[in-house]
């Protein structure tokens, strides 16, 4: 058996306050776009408020 990842007790611990929901969402993107945010040093926060901002902004239209 090989040994655990160093980072497993926090590797999916929320950063923040707010509480993350028990199933994370996966897609699939072009491939410029996805080289461009796998270059992000945090890119799972920076994943989370793209798309809280994406979400804001499409409530606030209706």
């Amino acid at each position: 058996m090989t040994d655990p990842r160093a980072d497993y007790l926090t590797r999916f611990k929320p950063s923040g306050e707010e509480a993350l929901a028990e199933k994370p969402v996966s897609v699939f993107l072009p491939k410029e776009l996805d080289q461009h945010v796998r270059l992000k040093p945090n890119r799972a926060e920076w994943l989370r408020e793209a798309i809280a901002e994406a979400a804001r902004r499409e409530l606030m239209q209706k």
